[in-house]
């Protein structure tokens, strides 16, 4: 394989090329809400967590059981509010609904 030289830029430095990378990276786009269907049991009101940079004691880990229908959606819900791991979501909901 020979060395052909560098590539040519994706980007190149023109004043066009910094607006629309500015414009892409101030785009926020909207996340549509899904409706759920309303159970048949009594609705529990919780809130869901949201990111705190805090940490207030030391974690450790543990082990549970989900359906994997269940983990993909909580997967789904912990990346919808901003959360890197669905643990630090549920670390934070359950802070925030403990005393309810």
């Amino acid at each position: 394989m020979a060395f052909n030289g560098p590539k040519p830029n994706a980007f190149s430095n023109s004043k066009e090329t910094h607006v629309k990378m500015s414009e892409a990276l101030n785009n926020h786009p909207e996340i549509p809400e899904t409706s759920q269907p309303t159970p048949a049991i009594s609705q529990v009101n919780y809130s869901l967590p949201t990111k705190t940079p805090i940490q207030k004691e030391k974690v450790k880990p543990f082990t549970f059981t989900l359906k994997p229908s269940n983990r993909k959606a909580l997967n789904k819900i912990a990346k919808k509010h901003g959360f890197t791991s669905t643990s630090a979501f549920l670390d934070e909901w359950i802070e925030q609904n403990k005393d309810n």
